[in-house]
């Protein structure tokens, strides 16, 4: 099929189709008399850069889709809930600007905005798919702060500079593993998940006395061979091995504690809701600290 019936078929101009071309995303043949000859495999290819593209997609995003769909259009959908949320944000700043007229406080704030949002797009980065995001659901309510101290100017650009710096590496079959069992998960689920955590660590004792039997079944298929050979745990160790070697035990949640003073409490309320589990199950070990 030649250009113009392909711009037809796949409802695109002749220019969009010439720029993806250039992009690389899509190499029909030329024959011999120049022009160019667009397969049935060509032709499904651009339905969906077409498509993608109507969705606001970047030719960069479009290329790891088509090379990686599933894993690709989850996190673009990851990045693309941050910045929705940041455009609800900065709209009500301009209802407040509108309203009030303080170019100041309005200024602060929106300052505040865009340092929550540089943390929180790192952190998307350098913790990729599900796992990033539920990092980025679980400490963004503890970034709206401004930051008025050198203190927590301090703190600030040491979590800049953590999260710049780490290699988040996971095994392939590890990966693949991971990949799997989050694919069908939901921001809003995630977002809900992060929220309950929060809500079960500030009131421990009520959590441990109604999820009992479910904690305790947990806790023992947890000693279980079966449990010590699969790959969930394999996955839990080679997180907790990162947390204590790439400094987020040691440089990333003190900076937040410096950086936060809502996380502080919140810390210092996870320490206790984790002696408190340890009390009860300490014949099974565990625990609940970051």
């Amino acid at each position: 099929m030649l250009v113009n019936a392909v711009c037809k078929e796949c409802r695109l101009t002749k220019k969009a189709v010439e720029y993806y071309i250039e992009q690389g995303l899509i190499a029909p043949s030329v024959q011999e008399n120049g022009y160019r000859d667009f397969s049935e495999a060509d032709i499904a290819r651009l339905k969906k850069i077409s498509v993608l593209r109507g969705l606001g997609l970047s030719a960069a995003e479009i290329r790891n889709v088509l090379a990686h769909q599933n894993v690709s259009l989850n996190d673009i959908s990851h990045q693309k809930v941050l910045e929705i949320s940041v455009m609800q944000e900065k709209q009500k700043l301009v209802q407040e600007l509108a309203r009030t007229q303080d170019w100041d406080t309005v200024q602060e704030k929106l300052v505040q905005l865009q340092k929550k949002q540089s943390v929180l797009e790192r952190m998307r980065v350098a913790f990729p798919g599900y796992y990033g995001n539920y990092i980025c659901q679980h400490f963004a309510p503890f970034l709206g702060e401004p930051v008025r101290t050198a203190q927590q100017q301090e703190a600030f650009d040491t979590i800049i500079a953590f999260l710049d710096g780490i290699q988040f590496e996971v095994p392939g079959d590890l990966r693949a593993y991971y990949e799997e069992i989050t694919l069908e998960y939901e921001d809003s689920m995630l977002e809900r998940v992060a929220a309950g955590m929060r809500s079960a660590i500030c009131n421990i004792e009520q959590y441990m006395d109604e999820n009992r039997e479910a904690i305790e079944a947990c806790m023992a298929y947890k000693q279980t061979e079966e449990y010590k050979t699969s790959k969930a745990y394999r996955l839990e160790e080679t997180l907790r091995q990162f947390n204590s070697a790439s400094g987020y035990n040691d440089i990333f949640i003190p900076a937040m504690c410096r950086l936060s003073e809502s996380y502080q409490a919140y810390y210092e309320t996870l320490g206790l809701a984790d002696k408190k589990f340890l009390q009860r199950y300490s014949e099974w070990g565990g625990g609940s600290r970051e």
